[in-house]
């Protein structure tokens, strides 16, 4: 009599109850199929798109977390939990929630200002806040940069957000200030023939932006050469190095004096003090 109660309770769980939660459960696992089909297909459509390659993970997360809390939804509106009691818990959670980790919220919110704005992409140069690197990527929450030494930096996106950011990668092409000093005895205008040929013959420098040399006599011991070029922003630290060794050796094998610090020591005797 008992085994057939408890026959009796068990089978009408599974028909009232037991069905439900099936369809739920199996609702659940062909929305997960889907979910991950969709964002397989939307990778694709992405690295096919124009959309930058840090940013691809970026909308790929974002995009993934609402399906799921679509889901989520549906599934407990199956169960026959009404939703407006759970949007009202996830309010009062996101609220309490939003409260403790503020930095991370705003870092999330920021981040998606900078996926909309795009200043800058993966392979791009920048320095924010004084920071600089190459861009490897953006994540929700926070920024990734490599240094030229090769150090990994993490930047909140919060930080990223209020930082003044300077891209170097953007413009093609970007200027280069160089200073030379020469003895105050030589002339310049030696000088600057030697400095401007240097850099007029190096073959990464703009021709057509032409190179060009002035010369001040502010700093009192020696004459200041300044020499200014043009190049590709990819090529900007090749030529940095090139021109400094270049134009300092041709000055050299020009025998054009360089500055150096003097002291001059005066002598007086003894009694010439008293």
């Amino acid at each position: 009599m008992i085994g057939e109660i408890q026959m009796e309770v068990l089978f009408n769980f599974l028909n009232s109850t037991g069905l439900k939660l099936l369809t739920v459960l199996v609702t659940a696992i062909f929305g997960l199929l889907v979910i991950r089909l969709l964002i397989r297909q939307l990778k694709f459509a992405l690295l096919a798109g124009s959309l930058d390659n840090a940013l691809v993970n970026f909308v790929l997360t974002f995009v993934r977390f609402i399906l799921l809390l679509a889901l989520v939804l549906m599934c407990l509106s199956m169960l026959g939990v009404p939703l407006s009691g759970v949007v009202g818990a996830i309010s009062a959670a996101t609220l309490a929630i939003g409260l403790a980790v503020k930095e991370i919220l705003s870092s999330v919110a920021n981040g998606i200002v900078l996926v909309a704005n795009c200043p800058f992409k993966a392979g791009d140069y920048v320095e924010i806040g004084g920071i600089g690197g190459t861009i490897q990527e953006i994540k929700l929450m926070h920024t990734i940069l490599n240094t030229p030494d090769n150090k990994r930096v993490l930047i909140p996106n919060s930080q990223v957000f209020s930082s003044a950011i300077t891209n170097y990668s953007t413009n093609e092409k970007r200027r280069m200030d160089l200073s030379v000093n020469i003895d105050m005895t030589e002339n310049p205008e030696k000088a600057r023939e030697i400095l401007l040929n240097v850099a007029k013959n190096h073959p990464l420098v703009d021709q057509e932006l032409a190179p060009s040399c002035r010369y001040n006599f502010s700093s009192g011991n020696a004459i200041t050469m300044g020499v200014r070029v043009w190049c590709r922003g990819c090529d900007y630290w090749t030529v940095y190095f090139d021109l400094n060794e270049m134009l300092g050796k041709a000055l050299l094998d020009n025998k054009i004096k360089i500055p150096y610090q003097q002291i001059t020591v005066s002598y007086r005797d003894a009694k010439e003090v008293r």
